[in-house]
């Protein structure tokens, strides 16, 4: 049986979580929480206070 090369390994792990955090999203969340909102993770809404405030 040959060995995997270790590099192959950690690009399949990689994608594996990449997955996840596709499935569950997270990326959504990340980009809301980057731009000073709070994820509602029960509707997947981005709410932006930054738009509610006046300047």
């Amino acid at each position: 049986m040959k060995r995997t090369p270790r590099k192959i390994l950690i690009l399949l792990v990689l994608a594996a979580l990449g997955a996840a955090a596709w499935q569950f999203g997270l990326f959504r969340a990340g980009d809301c929480l980057i731009q000073g909102g709070r994820w509602n993770n029960d509707t997947g809404v981005c709410r932006l206070d930054s738009l509610a405030r006046p300047s």
